[in-house]
């Protein structure tokens, strides 16, 4: 291929790349725009470079890319109490590599249809589990608690105001003799926040609550 269309292919796949991580941007995932470019541009290029060697198996170079986004992809996946994050931006990542490795091989047109597939699955059905599958989605509900409260009943009669079991989280020392404790509960969409937080600001040893949406 010339330069110009090895180019092209290399532009195709940062366009898709950022297609990609502008939605991940617009949901405040710490993988965002600049991170998608990035690895569908260096997927990419690995891929036409390897390609233009003579005798090189272009198979064993996209490989190895899948094998370097692992270990990025792993670094956007957290830890947070007994719920696990970042997944579904670990495997944006994974799409993104795929979509550079297409374009390295000069199938710009299957990665566009791949990508928009993806984006079709990050913001439609993401919409669908909050509707449908809302107890697979962990809210958090933080409480901060007097010192002289008994946490196991504040939890108690918390996860009786939820409607729902929740999981204990955290809990730490809060200022001014205070406990906080961090709670996971599947918030439901028909919940109204305000007065959900009011309730759970009525329980005895309750004096401050934040609620994670």
């Amino acid at each position: 291929m010339t330069l110009l269309h090895q180019s092209l292919d290399l532009l195709a796949a940062g366009g898709l790349g950022a297609a990609i991580g502008l939605e991940r941007e617009l949901s405040a995932q710490p993988a965002g725009f600049r991170t998608h470019v990035l690895v569908a541009l260096g997927a990419g290029l690995f891929t036409t470079v390897g390609a233009d060697i003579a005798g090189s198996d272009p198979t064993r170079i996209a490989a190895q890319v899948v094998t370097g986004i692992g270990f990025l992809g792993a670094g956007a996946i957290l830890r947070d109490g007994g719920s696990v994050r970042g997944l579904t931006t670990a495997a944006s990542l994974w799409v993104t590599a795929a979509a550079g490795v297409a374009c390295g091989l000069d199938c710009p047109g299957l990665a566009a249809i791949t990508v928009a597939l993806a984006l079709l699955a990050l913001v439609v059905l993401k919409r669908l589990e909050r509707d449908f599958f809302p107890r697979r989605r962990g809210h958090a509900v933080v409480l901060e608690i007097t010192d002289s409260a008994d946490v196991t009943d504040v939890v108690r009669q918390a996860s009786a105001v939820l409607g729902s079991e929740v999981s204990v989280r955290t809990v730490d020392r809060g200022h001014s003799d205070r406990t906080v404790v961090t709670l996971s509960s599947p918030l439901q969409r028909t919940f109204d926040l305000l007065d959900l937080a009011v309730r759970l600001r009525a329980l005895e040893g309750v004096v401050g609550v934040e609620l994670g949406t």
